[in-house]
């Protein structure tokens, strides 16, 4: 019986650390919806009164991906405004549209990495 869950535990351990798909931004519409990965430049950003806009991909409005902060969860970040600008990201969270365009929300410091 020891043997079976463990095997279970394992299996679902193998499926969660499987459900971060990692995505070329260019396949963005293929993964709407997908908890997603995406790595690539970030070309402008934007704080605003209750968010800040991060753009990947191409300067706004032509950007391929925006990274949503909330300002309830901004605390959790060091002016990512400054921050992340003209720097190479990944960004990790679930794929949605918003205005039919591609966006992640971060809610988490955890969820973007800057790369060097």
């Amino acid at each position: 019986m020891k043997k079976l869950s463990s095997l279970a535990l394992l299996l679902f351990i193998c499926l969660a650390a499987k459900s971060q798909t990692k995505i070329d931004i260019k396949d963005i519409a293929k993964h709407i919806g997908d908890s997603v990965t995406i790595c690539d430049s970030v070309y402008t950003t934007r704080a605003l009164n209750g968010l800040t806009l991060i753009n990947l991909g191409a300067a706004f409005p032509k950007q391929l991906l925006t990274v949503v902060i909330y300002k309830a969860d901004l605390a959790k970040f060091t002016e990512p405004e400054k921050t992340y600008l003209n720097k190479k990201v990944c960004v990790t969270g679930k794929l949605v549209l918003y205005n039919e365009k591609p966006q992640i929300v971060l809610t988490e410091a955890k969820q973007i990495v800057l790369l060097k």
